[in-house]
């Protein structure tokens, strides 16, 4: 089986549930240092490369921006297509709480390894710029960072981590394209579809994996999480305040998505209003 079912053996002690050595599992295959790596020679390397090649739109909009958007296209892509091809077609075997909060799963360490890296060069990166260095993104990528890396190293809800690692970051495939034709207005002009169509995926993935199914996995999260704590049996390497941890950061993710998801419709709401205005302004020309 390409699973570790913690169930199969008789439950006398912790040993019956995986344990790996912390440094070993986040450092010792070198994915996630390949990760850190490629982004930031990517980033290293495409910098002074935009500020050359762009001078008017990177003057007004910034090489980092955009060098910093491309950069991030790789690792969230891998991280979406990994992640939904797991949670549709790989995780059919976790069926109980007990094995979405504890059983784990190669592909979901495949997720949480590269999420992992992508959310601690994420912080870093973030804080070079005042347009990406808002606190509750810092925030949002610390939190992210730190749960990827108790699910690699405890390791520790894979089911989940599958999804809110790797399912949810469907939706910002197409947001770093919009990202990049907003900070290269060049490209929106020279292809106007390439816009427009990245918006609408956006918006309606974002409803899909980040209210719709975000929400249902969220209350399956509480249920499992709620139900170890109440019975009091959870592993001594897997004490309740971890539990807790996870229960309360995963609150703070979901208003996220909920404020997200405001800016989102507002946006709509704005985008419709001004082509309603321009409409009325060339009627009146007219």
């Amino acid at each position: 089986a390409h699973r570790t079912d913690p169930f199969t053996m008789p439950k006398k002690s912790a040993s019956v549930y995986e344990t790996v050595d912390a440094w070993e599992a986040v450092w010792g295959d070198g994915v996630v240092p390949t990760w850190l790596g490629g982004m930031t020679v990517g980033f290293v390397l495409l910098f002074p490369l935009l500020k050359t090649m762009f001078p008017k739109t990177i003057k007004k909009h910034g090489a980092f921006l955009l060098a910093f958007e491309i950069v991030a296209f790789f690792p969230l892509s891998y991280c979406a297509y990994e992640g939904a091809t797991a949670w549709w077609f790989k995780l059919d075997d976790f069926t109980t709480k007990e094995q979405r909060l504890y059983a784990t799963s190669p592909h979901a360490r495949n997720v949480l390894q590269c999420n992992f890296a992508f959310q601690t060069w994420d912080f870093f990166a973030s804080m070079l710029h005042k347009e990406t260095a808002a606190p509750e993104m810092l925030a949002h990528h610390f939190l992210a960072a730190l749960l990827c890396y108790w699910a690699i190293t405890m390791p520790y809800m894979h089911y989940y981590g599958v999804y809110f690692m790797g399912v949810a970051e469907v939706s910002s495939v197409p947001l770093v394209i919009v990202d990049i034709c907003k900070y290269y207005p060049e490209l929106t002009k020279r292809f106007p579809w390439l816009d427009l169509a990245s918006k609408l995926s956006f918006g309606v993935l974002f409803l899909i994996v980040r209210d719709i199914l975000w929400v249902w996995t969220a209350i399956t999260v509480w249920k499992d999480g709620l139900g170890i704590l109440k019975a009091g049996n959870f592993p001594e390497q897997y004490p309740g305040y971890i539990t807790a941890g996870v229960l309360l950061a995963n609150v703070f993710f979901t208003t996220l998505q909920l404020l997200w998801t405001k800016k989102l419709f507002d946006g709509v709401m704005e985008l419709i209003d001004g082509g309603k205005k321009e409409e009325t302004t060339t009627k009146k020309k007219n």
